[in-house]
């Protein structure tokens, strides 16, 4: 490598980091807040450094649940959640509207060949009422036949505020179709245990990110056979995703498992274990003074052995 040595500081505030970077304390700013990036660009010191990432971020959700059980009230979810504008509002249009967990950038990826579920809330509203679910004492939220009403709890980690705006920006969007949404906050150490634990399984709704390895598998979330195993957050069961992910497991040629990629991502799409929110840009903030730097999705290290720092500028 042409650097001689790497000096790593742990900062655990953004906010100073940020200053940091701008006052050529450090020359590398991993993992940049949205709402920094105008400030790395408007400084001629500094650059910032923007790709697609590997990770999504999602709303899973608990089939176990009775509200939550019919795949139709899943997708009116969706279709009743402007993705698009949360996206634009909590990460700046640094981001890109999931559909699945495959990454738009990869080859399995098809937008042009999956019915995505675009925002509509006639539609949801008439799937809602299709699905059974309907205001029957005119207080603004639905009930089922038997007047319980649609009440989904939507939790997230403390500290996370990305996690929280999507929950409380759900909570105004899904009033509109007589959805309630409560967002409710978790100590991170006791939501994991909520969440993973087959016995207890304790949530509605859950915020949280994944991130992908280039080699996608979902095996773990999404097939029957691991229903009781911790990530299976959604305890859906759907034959159709189970055929699917075990033929994908065995395909190795590229264009039959990219039609078997687009069959699974429809049948996903259709079924709605997640709202699937984002894939957020991974924000680099680098000094100007660092040359070779390369990265995309495949890490931020890609090529660190080949950079190096001007010598007129050391």
């Amino acid at each position: 490598p042409f650097l001689d040595r790497y000096i790593y500081r742990v900062i655990p505030d953004q906010t100073t980091t940020l200053t940091e970077l701008l006052t050529q304390n450090v020359d590398f700013y991993a993992g940049v807040s949205p709402d920094q990036a105008e400030r790395i660009i408007a400084d001629p010191d500094t650059e910032l450094i923007s790709f697609p990432w590997r990770q999504y971020v999602f709303v899973g959700w608990n089939a176990r649940r009775p509200e939550l059980a019919d795949p139709r009230v899943r997708r009116a979810i969706t279709l009743g959640t402007d993705r698009e504008s949360i996206v634009d509002a909590i990460l700046q249009g640094y981001a890109t509207v999931a559909h699945s967990s495959v990454p738009p950038f990869h080859w399995a990826f098809s937008e042009d060949r999956i019915q995505t579920l675009d925002y509509d809330p006639d539609a949801a509203r008439a799937l809602l009422t299709e699905a059974g679910w309907v205001d029957r004492d005119g207080d603004g939220v639905r009930e089922n036949a038997a007047g319980v009403p649609l009440s989904i709890s939507v939790k997230y980690n403390q500290g996370n505020q990305q996690r929280q705006d999507i929950a409380e920006l759900m909570q105004s969007q899904l009033a509109d179709i007589g959805i309630e949404i409560q967002p409710q906050v978790v100590e991170w150490a006791t939501l994991l245990q909520q969440i993973n634990s087959p016995e207890l399984r304790d949530f509605d709704g859950v915020v949280m990110g994944r991130v992908e390895q280039i080699q996608l598998d979902d095996t773990d979330l999404f097939h029957c056979g691991r229903i009781d195993q911790p990530y299976a957050w959604s305890g859906t069961n759907n034959p159709e995703i189970d055929r699917l992910l075990e033929q994908l497991s065995t395909t190795v040629d590229r264009a039959q498992a990219r039609e078997l990629w687009v069959e699974y991502q429809n049948v996903v799409i259709e079924e709605q274990p997640y709202l699937f929110f984002y894939f957020p840009n991974q924000l680099i903030g680098a000094s100007t003074r660092m040359q070779g730097v390369e990265m995309d999705q495949r890490g931020i290290w890609l090529n660190a052995k080949d950079w190096y720092i001007d010598p007129d500028r050391r």
